[in-house]
């Protein structure tokens, strides 16, 4: 009876986790009934991130009480925690020096504390989640709430478009953007494998109603790079998903030689639009068009200076905010973040931080690539996910911030990646 309570208190605090990701990010404004702000409960028509933060405490610390004292169902590769103990080592130690020698005027207070919450959030969604519920539950709960609110986002596009867009780029029911293109290319992603080889057809139909409006979500927000990710995934899943049925056999290698079909008469086409895109040429989706490549090397470069002003010991987790006493939520400020992930880590952390982003990035290349090929689906879509976003990592920058949807995504799949790696998943 105490262990049935231990694991329904567990389950409770795991959902509430994962909800929290979509629950802090979805916008009310379409409803027009939500004001913009109003004091430290509602921000951008939606949670407040005081109270996203809030949250991530309240249902964080008992589970992680959880995790300390046992048992842990699932057991995560050594390299991992070797990865994560680096990370908040470095952490600890460049906070400390910026404050002492960097940040002098900004408050030690708020500098340890975003140290504080960062660690958190690494522990909470990368360690204590993957290592308590298995990657099946996880990428099922997970999928249900990117799943819906997808669905959401299109249904109401004939109700009430002009709130759904900004700029001209689809953001759904989100407060901005790039929420609803991680909500998009996770449902994309992970309703695959459903999509392609299950054998009930009502089931079928169903995944293939949410793949494509993933999909088109995607395409809408005119986010290159996630487009670009979608469509290597369908590959990587059509290639690897082992088929024992006639018919599934039938299916794969007829996508497969369409595709190949397409690539040899209509790849130089192909090649041709999207360099156009990626120079600003041509607009893809309803974005206007823009030189995706010029305006990421201008970040390169502005974030470079910004890094050689203090190589060794970085300029802090809130580099990106207003310094001092005015830090606040809504004081980002973009051009004081680098989106290119070691140039963000050399302006967050200096080189120490940059080494390690090395390093993390190379064991997630090595780790997507042996559990894409050792274990089975639906669990291999956890190594797709991976793979197909190192690019986007790479492009982007650190995801160190427990009030990011994206942040808290990735560190998720890194945790399962590492539970994946062990040969576990079973057990």
């Amino acid at each position: 009876m105490k262990k049935e309570m231990s694991e329904l208190r567990q389950s409770f605090l795991i959902k509430a986790l994962l909800s929290l990701i979509f629950i802090s990010k979805i916008s009310f404004a379409v409803f027009f009934v939500v004001p913009s702000e109003f004091s430290f409960l509602i921000f951008q028509h939606g949670l407040h991130p005081y109270l996203n933060m809030a949250g991530v405490l309240i249902f964080g610390l008992p589970l992680q009480l959880l995790w300390i004292k046992g048992p842990r169902y699932f057991k995560m590769n050594g390299l991992y925690f070797w990865i994560v103990f680096f990370l908040i080592a470095i952490l600890c130690m460049q906070t400390i020096f910026q404050i002492i020698y960097v940040n002098i005027e900004d408050s030690p207070l708020l500098q340890i504390g975003s140290l504080l919450m960062s660690v958190f959030m690494v522990l909470v969604y990368g360690v204590a989640i993957p290592s308590l519920w298995s990657v099946d539950r996880i990428v099922s709960y997970v999928k249900k709430w990117s799943s819906s609110l997808v669905f959401i986002s299109i249904l109401l596009l004939p109700i009430a478009g002009s709130v759904l867009f900004k700029g001209g780029r689809f953001i759904g029911i989100f407060k901005h953007i790039p929420h609803m293109v991680t909500c998009a290319t996770v449902a994309f992603i992970l309703n695959l494998d459903e999509f392609l080889f299950l054998k009930k057809m009502k089931h079928n139909i169903w995944s293939f109603v949410l793949v494509a409006f993933s999909f088109l979500a995607i395409v809408m927000t005119g986010t290159r790079s996630s487009v670009l990710a979608a469509m290597c995934a369908a590959a990587l899943i059509l290639i690897f998903h082992s088929v024992k049925t006639h018919l599934g056999l039938v299916f794969k290698m007829s996508v497969l030689s369409f595709i190949l079909s397409f690539t040899v008469f209509f790849g130089l086409d192909t090649y041709e639009y999207a360099e156009a895109v990626a120079t600003g040429k041509a607009a893809l989706g309803a974005r206007q068009a823009q030189d995706g490549v010029g305006s990421r090397w201008d970040e390169v470069l502005r974030g470079y200076e910004t890094f050689k002003e203090q190589p060794w010991l970085g300029h802090g987790l809130l580099s990106k905010f207003t310094s001092g006493h005015d830090v606040d939520v809504s004081n980002y400020n973009a051009m004081k973040d680098p989106h290119n992930v070691f140039i963000s880590a050399g302006v967050t952390g200096g080189w120490p931080l940059v080494l390690w982003s090395l390093m993390a990035v190379l064991v997630c290349l090595v780790g997507g690539l042996k559990v894409l090929a050792e274990v089975p689906f639906p669990q291999k879509q956890i190594a797709v996910y991976i793979l197909t976003h190192l690019p986007i990592l790479m492009i982007y920058h650190v995801h160190l911030s427990i009030g990011g949807m994206a942040d808290r995504i990735y560190w998720l799949m890194f945790g399962m990646l590492a539970v994946l790696a062990t040969k576990n998943v079973l057990a």
